[in-house]
């Protein structure tokens, strides 16, 4: 595992995380965020190249559910039987060069042979979705899920940089309908699944809603938050409607 002397955290700051998060062990869960690291970033800080959003310091919660759904397929489609992240690697390089990159590490990672399954014979247009399932496919159980979570959620990346111009005016008026699930500030709110807003990139918020809307996500009846999340998406009319809502939520940051 050669990345792991970089991915160390405090004592105290995983003492808190076991504090805060019982159900998952952020000692246990450094070994695992290994893999996490080559696409999420050493500190979970996220990176657009490789769709990978920011998840240190983020919610556990939501990171449990949302690996917990990939790996049933509730999430992301991919037509396999089983892992197939060589499989997967081919079409994610076919849509972007960056993805041989983080193959050849991931490859390292897992040995020096990627896992590879059934054939999938309906590839998804969406690249990042069932590459996520692969890579979560490869972690052994719940209690792997819980324990990077717990770790993933001890991390201190930098703040996420504003990425979107839009009139946050304008977006303020189209993030009413965001309030009562994810807050006034962005805030979230583990009871209704609705992970926190304010602090995640605004590049990752848009594409999230892009996803919504075209029915890449929020279509599978069993993933009951996204499909309600679907009709929400559905209330900005434009891709310029979007932009100006991501811009209003950037205006949260100052107070993550």
């Amino acid at each position: 595992m050669k990345r792991l002397s970089y991915l160390m955290i405090s004592a105290a700051a995983m003492a808190a995380a076991a504090t805060a998060h019982a159900a998952g062990d952020p000692a246990r869960g450094q070994a695992e965020y290994e893999v996490c690291a080559v696409c999420h970033g050493d500190q979970g800080e996220g990176f657009e190249k490789y769709g990978a959003p920011k998840i240190g310091g983020r919610e556990d919660w939501y990171m449990v559910t949302s690996l917990k759904n990939f790996r049933a397929g509730l999430r992301a489609k991919d037509n396999c039987d089983v892992a197939d992240v060589a499989g997967t690697f081919e079409r994610a390089k076919a849509s972007s060069p960056d993805y041989a990159d983080i193959e050849a590490e991931l490859a390292s990672h897992f040995d020096g042979a990627l896992p590879a399954g059934g054939d999938c014979s309906q590839p998804s247009p969406d690249v990042y979705g069932p590459l996520m399932r692969a890579i979560a496919l490869t972690l052994a159980d719940d209690q792997a899920v819980e324990d990077l979570a717990a770790y993933a959620a001890a991390l201190t990346p930098p703040p996420a940089p504003a990425t979107i111009e839009g009139d946050a005016a304008a977006g303020a008026v189209g993030y009413a309908t965001c309030i009562a699930c994810h807050g006034a500030a962005g805030e979230g709110n583990q009871a209704l699944n609705a992970p926190a807003l304010a602090g995640q990139h605004d590049w990752y918020t848009v594409r999230q809603m892009e996803h919504y809307q075209t029915g890449i996500r929020g279509t599978d009846p069993r993933n009951i938050f996204d499909t309600q999340m679907r009709p929400m998406a559905m209330v900005l009319p434009t891709p310029e409607a979007i932009r100006n809502v991501a811009a209003y939520i950037n205006t949260f940051t100052a107070s993550e």
